[in-house]
């Protein structure tokens, strides 16, 4: 019993830790899109092709932008082709700024989501910088492939985008909670029965 107990302690113990730490369960100080506005920004955008994107086909020779949809071909949007092109970080930003600010997010942490989903983590370009100087006119259609002028994000596409990211964190983030309580429940079930136990006998 005394071992049941401590490990009861420990854990209670791990569950307060990672509630302080930057990492952790999902639930406790740790959630499943941290940056939804700017997630459902990159996750939309990111499906677009851009200018130097490239893409091989069977035979591994280049193709170039009037290429078939349909054909069999290998396609890399690298992570040196995100930093480097003004259009996806313009439009990366601009969505980030619209939204996020919509959504109570400081400037300090679109900076730092702008950081994350845009450009892998890089110091620069920055958020600042990568804003364009007069605000998109164009939206992209639902059905958009390349990115090929700096332009406002779909509306319909990002807001269902949002809309399910949100959800499905909000289902993981009840799952893990019932899952600590179950779990603490039966620690607590495993640790008193046997003692009920000894007492009627």
């Amino acid at each position: 019993m005394a071992g049941t107990v401590i490990f009861v302690v420990l854990f209670v113990l791990g569950i307060c830790h990672v509630t302080v730490a930057d990492n952790g369960i999902i639930g406790f100080s740790l959630t499943m899109y941290q940056d939804i506005c700017c997630q459902a920004c990159h996750d939309f955008l990111s499906s677009l092709y851009l200018s130097c994107t490239t893409f091989e086909n069977d035979d591994n020779s280049s193709m170039d932008m009037s290429m078939s949809t349909d054909m069999a071909m290998e396609v890399m949007t690298s992570d040196e082709c995100y930093a480097t092109n003004i259009l996806w970080l313009q439009t990366m930003a601009y969505c980030i700024q619209q939204n996020c600010d919509a959504d109570g997010y400081s400037t300090e942490k679109q900076a730092k989501y702008f950081s994350t989903q845009a450009v892998a983590g890089a110091s620069s370009p920055t958020f600042q910088d990568s804003l364009p100087a007069v605000a998109p006119t164009v939206e992209l259609t639902e059905d958009a492939i390349w990115l090929n002028v700096t332009s406002l994000v779909n509306k319909n596409t990002y807001y269902a985008t949002h809309g399910t990211e949100k959800e499905f964190a909000r289902s993981e983030y009840i799952h893990t909670r019932y899952s600590y309580v179950l779990c603490s429940l039966l620690s607590l079930i495993h640790i008193f029965l046997p003692c009920g136990g000894r007492f009627r006998t």
